[in-house]
């Protein structure tokens, strides 16, 4: 006698004949949870947040009180790493035509829209250097003069200081006399930076030492100062200029042919990366205004998007990827990974803590520090992948460890931990425009129109169909009865002969008694049950298949008797 009988299950592998699929897996496995062993539904997305409008496309949670929302892809946002930071700043690139920051009180402020005000990130040296003159005081004919200069800062009102200005012309100067630094107004840049307020200048001034000349504090004045006068002896000058090569991240000048920098991201102490082109930047650590050019690497391809991983950063190209790893900005190194697999697809990039996954072209990539590998190898062909799971306009995230992926008209899973049980498909309603997984809850929010929506986050469960294997036998046989035991009703079973759909039930529990509603065939008749047992027409056939869908079920059972089953 033959039956055939699942209480145990795992995802889809495509990429195998099924026929040769290990007993457990499915050829279809559409909105399942796998976590319990058996087939459980995932839940229904719940609506949290009602958005400006339909057309938003990047979302983040700022606060844990203000949603923010931009019409641009791939807005990247990262909080400020400055300590004891009362302004709560916030950068981001990807919206508008350069990285942006801003700070609490105008991110939130008026009614509605936020992010409401924002900065360009990063602050210009002044456009002419300082003029000077001897202001007042006699020359001390007796001292030797000294021959100094002047350069000055401009400092936002976060306290944010830009590189200097070309010095000014050398001019004698000897203690007891009073130097006028002039700096005029018109060499402030304009544009959106934070210079109102308590927005300074700062003047340093050259002083030789045995060994070199530094630049050395003199004095911070108002922005709207126009000039300084210098009396100071060269012996109590202050700090040497810190900001001589804290230039602003590449933006929208023509310095920056591929365009700003993009996928901002942060990493340990304070440092901050993202990338343009060929370039990856880095920042100053704890001061994100500040880019100096000897912190950036050239790849040899254009980079496509970066994430961080465990002991650095993977930087993902329209080639291979590399892995960028050092402890300090100034001393990082990139490793090409010998890993011929592109990135197709910047949104289908997932940090997934320790590692990085994204979409290639010939499956679902993972780079771990400087190795990678295809981890779908084995389940999809290289054409399904392309053909069935959408690599080029997927927008995938993270939640609780699985990599989830919505293209237009659904959605798939891929659970790294899963083993055997690691990919499964979604259906969605609605095409899913963007998302953000609040690491705070853990929770995944995604954007479907003018809605946020918290993904699994109802009370609801979804369908979900698990369609088994081929079970083959070694002759073609009669298959007399179907059963399905869940833990919830109506369940749906289907049953395939040889590729043809036989048996076609629905089966309802009322307190101890089932009733089946029958489709298919016409020849068995709707009834009331004591068992969740059900008859198959006579066909005989070498392949079988069985579909159910439902929301909690436990095993199903196909066999040539009842005794069968009762005692399988």
């Amino acid at each position: 006698m033959v039956y055939f009988k699942r209480d145990r299950f795992a995802g889809i592998a495509p990429g195998i004949n099924a026929r040769l699929l290990g007993d457990q897996f499915g050829q279809i496995a559409e909105n399942v949870d796998f976590e319990s062993g058996g087939l459980v539904a995932v839940k229904e997305d719940t609506d949290t947040y009602t958005l400006q409008s339909t057309n938003r496309n990047s979302i983040y949670y700022y606060r844990d009180t203000n949603w923010l929302e931009w019409a641009e892809d791939d807005v990247s946002v990262v909080p400020g790493p400055i300590p004891g930071d009362t302004n709560d700043r916030l950068y981001w690139t990807g919206a508008g035509t350069y990285p942006q920051m801003g700070v609490y009180t105008g991110i939130v402020s008026g009614t509605s829209g936020y992010p409401y005000q924002s900065y360009r990130l990063g602050v210009p040296a002044p456009s002419a250097a300082p003029t000077t003159g001897i202001q007042s005081g006699t020359a001390n004919a007796d001292a030797t003069p000294n021959d100094v200069s002047y350069v000055y800062t401009l400092v936002t009102a976060y306290g944010e200081e830009g590189p200097p200005s070309a010095p000014s012309t050398i001019l004698e100067v000897t203690d007891g006399e009073t130097v006028r630094v002039n700096m005029p107004s018109s060499a402030v840049p304009s544009g959106d930076y934070n210079f109102g307020g308590n927005a300074k200048k700062r003047v340093y001034r050259s002083n030789t030492g045995s060994t070199n000349t530094t630049f050395q504090f003199v004095a911070e004045v108002a922005m709207t100062a126009t000039h300084h006068d210098d009396s100071k002896d060269a012996a109590t000058l202050g700090e040497v200029l810190p900001s001589d090569t804290w230039i602003a991240p590449p933006d929208d000048s023509s310095l920056y042919p591929d365009g700003p920098l993009q996928g901002l991201i942060a990493l340990a102490q304070g440092v901050m990366a993202g990338f343009t082109g060929k370039r990856f930047c880095l920042s100053e650590p704890f001061l994100p205004h500040a880019w100096p050019i000897q912190y950036r690497i050239t790849t040899e391809e254009d980079i496509v998007a970066i994430a961080s991983t465990a002991n650095g950063v993977a930087a993902l190209t329209d080639g291979q990827p590399y892995f960028v790893t050092g402890t300090d900005p100034s001393a990082m190194t990139a490793i090409r990974i010998d890993l011929a697999q592109a990135c197709v697809n910047t949104r289908s990039v997932v940090d997934m803590g320790d590692y990085v996954l994204y979409a290639g072209p010939d499956g679902l990539c993972s780079v771990q520090s400087a190795s990678g590998s295809v981890v779908t190898e084995g389940q999809i062909s290289a054409k399904q992948w392309n053909d069935d799971f959408y690599p080029t306009t997927i927008r995938a995230f993270r939640h609780e460890g699985t990599y989830v992926a919505f293209h237009a008209g659904g959605g798939w899973v891929f659970d790294p931990r899963g083993g055997e049980a690691s990919l499964s498909t979604l259906t969605i309603a609605t095409d899913v425009q963007g998302g953000y997984r609040n690491p705070k809850d853990g929770q995944l929010y995604v954007i479907v129109g003018n809605k946020i929506r918290k993904y699994t986050g109802g009370t609801a469960n979804k369908t979900l169909k698990f369609k088994s294997k081929k079970f083959v036998t070694p002759a073609p046989v009669s298959m007399g009865w179907v059963s399905v035991h869940a833990e919830t009703y109506p369940v749906t079973i289907k049953v395939y002969a040889d590729g043809t759909l036989v048996s076609h039930y629905v089966l309802s529990k009322s307190g101890d008694t089932y009733t089946q509603a029958t489709t298919v065939p016409s020849g068995i008749s709707n009834g009331t049950l004591v068992e969740p047992i059900m008859r198959m027409p006579a066909v005989v056939a070498q392949e079988w298949e069985v579909q159910v869908e439902g929301t909690n079920i436990n095993e199903f059972c196909l066999a040539q008797s009842m005794d069968e089953i009762r005692l399988s």
